[in-house]
């Protein structure tokens, strides 16, 4: 289940037109772009709180939710059924702000309110989700555990969120949308966009990077090794082995060398392949390689 939408803000364009957006059921899409391209106003037309918007089923978690007066357990549970609401305790229960549902939510900090928020958003059933900027208020040590909570709860639901972030673009999306200047760029699979953008203005927004999708097969202290078809990627991380994972690294990481694996360089991730694609991006040159996988080099 899909559905396409032409965005218009205001009725002329001007601040966003965006034609053929797709969203999916079951799919989490990321609409990223810089500060100013027009994303905050695009989620409120699918949410309803703009003007000239479709009508949309969705809940909808703005980037500032606003706290009543009041408790944080009064104000998680505003709108939402009696089953909602014993949902929504549960799923702050996880994202660790069970405790604080009886204190003034004036007294939350930051990351605290959008958590208590976060799981008001995602304890209804409805088939859509909109998230604008979910991680923006999280440090470091609690996006990720935030980021997992939204994955597994959305479900079967479609999404879209919004974020200027790339790692938490890489994070949380399935397919990645660019907008820029109020107007969209390119649309696709996440690793596809980070890795070919298509043309100088999403390559300036998203950066080059590598995005690759796979199982967790070993770990050795904080290292975890990711497992995609032939080809095996180590980086830092905590997902228990077995489960699904994404490695995510950028172009400019990546070495080159030519010769068979082990003849050059010392780097643990080592992999062989054939070079497919040469880009001239001026002073950079984009090298494709496939290696099983695509993987992209920024070379000077």
């Amino acid at each position: 289940m899909s559905d396409t939408f032409d965005l218009r803000y205001p009725a002329n364009g001007s601040v966003l037109s965006v034609e053929g957006l797709e969203v999916r059921r079951g799919e989490r899409l990321v609409v990223f772009g810089p500060n100013g391209a027009g994303k905050t106003t695009l989620i409120r037309l699918l949410a309803g709180t703009l003007p000239g918007g479709p009508a949309f089923d969705s809940a909808y978690l703005p980037q500032n939710p606003y706290l009543f007066r009041g408790s944080a357990g009064f104000n998680m549970g505003l709108g939402l059924s009696a089953e909602e609401a014993s949902r929504a305790r549960q799923l702050a229960d996880r994202l660790g702000v069970g405790d604080l549902l009886e204190y003034q939510a004036s007294s939350l900090s930051g990351g605290e309110a959008q958590r208590v928020a976060v799981a008001r958003g995602l304890a209804g059933r409805g088939p859509w989700v909109l998230l604008d900027e979910p991680l923006s208020a999280q440090d470091e040590q609690d996006r990720m555990m935030v980021a997992a909570v939204i994955i597994e709860e959305l479900g079967d639901r479609g999404a879209v969120i919004i974020t200027h972030d790339r790692q938490e673009a890489a994070v949380l999306g399935d397919r990645m949308a660019v907008l820029v200047g109020g107007r969209l760029l390119q649309e696709g699979p996440v690793d596809e966009v980070f890795s070919l953008p298509a043309g100088d203005a999403v390559a300036a927004a998203v950066g080059i990077g590598n995005v690759i999708d796979g199982e967790v097969v070993d770990a050795e202290g904080p290292l975890t090794a990711l497992r995609a078809g032939e080809m095996t990627v180590w980086g830092i991380g905590e997902v228990p082995t077995g489960h699904p994972a994404r490695a995510v690294f950028g172009a400019e990481a990546v070495t080159l060398f030519r010769g068979r694996e082990g003849e050059a360089g010392s780097a643990r991730n080592r992999w062989v392949g054939i070079v497919t694609e040469l880009r001239d991006l001026g002073q950079l040159v984009e090298v494709v390689i496939d290696v099983g996988n695509r993987v992209v080099a920024l070379l000077t």
